[in-house]
C-alpha cells in the first residue's frame, strides 16, 4: 500500500469518526453549521470593507454596499461571539427552511399540473418528463408536510438536520476509504 493510499484511508477514517460525532451530537452539529455561517458573514464583510474603496472608485459600490458590509460584520461577530445570537440565528434559519419547504411544495404541485397539460406532445423527451407529473405532485405534498412538521416540531427538525449531516459526512469518509483501495 502506497503512502498516498494510506493517507487517503486515514483521512477517510478520520472523516467517518467526525461524522459519527456529528450524528451522535446532532444539536451541536446544527449549531456548528450556524457558527460557520457567522464566520462566512464576518469574512465576507471584511472582504467588502477592504475592497470598498476600489469598488467605489470603479463605480461598483455605493453607501448601500458599505452599510451592508458593516451590518454583515456586526451580525457575523454577534453569531460567533454570542451564544444567544447563535440560537436565534439557528431558529430563524430553521423557520426559513420550513417556509421554503412549504412554498416549494406548493409551487411544485402547480408546476406538476402545468406539466400534465403538456403531455402527449409527440416529442419523446418531453413526454417522458411530463409523464412523471404525478411524482412531482407527490414530492410537493411531501415537502408541504415536512414544512408543516417542522413548524410543529422545530427541535426534532433541528436534531434531524444535524443527524443527517453526520450520516452524510460518514458516507463521504467511507467513500474516501474505498477510493484508497481502488486508486491507482
Amino acid at each position: 500500500m502506497t503512502a498516498k493510499k494510506i493517507f487517503m484511508f486515514l483521512l477517510g477514517l478520520l472523516t467517518v469518526i467526525g461524522g459519527m460525532y456529528c450524528a451522535g451530537t446532532p444539536g451541536m452539529t446544527f449549531l456548528s453549521m450556524v457558527w460557520v455561517i457567522g464566520f462566512v458573514m464576518f469574512f465576507h464583510a471584511i472582504e467588502e470593507l477592504v475592497t470598498y474603496g476600489e469598488k467605489k472608485r470603479l463605480g461598483l459600490a455605493d453607501g448601500w454596499n458599505l452599510a451592508g458590509a458593516i451590518i454583515a460584520l456586526l451580525c457575523g461577530l454577534a453569531i460567533i461571539i454570542s451564544g444567544q445570537a447563535e440560537l436565534v440565528t439557528g431558529a430563524t434559519l430553521l423557520y426559513f427552511l420550513f417556509v421554503w419547504l412549504i412554498a416549494a411544495g406548493i409551487t411544485g404541485i402547480f408546476a406538476a399540473f402545468k406539466l400534465k397539460k403538456h403531455q402527449d406532445t409527440g416529442v419523446a423527451a418531453i413526454d417522458s418528463f411530463t409523464g412523471k407529473w404525478g411524482w412531482f405532485v407527490l414530492l410537493g405534498i411531501i415537502m408541504i408536510i415536512a414544512g408543516c412538521f417542522g413548524f410543529a416540531h422545530p427541535i426534532l427538525s433541528m436534531l434531524s438536520i444535524g443527524f443527517i449531516v453526520g450520516i452524510d459526512i460518514m458516507v463521504a469518509g467511507i467513500n474516501m476509504m474505498v477510493r484508497a483501495f481502488t486508486a491507482a
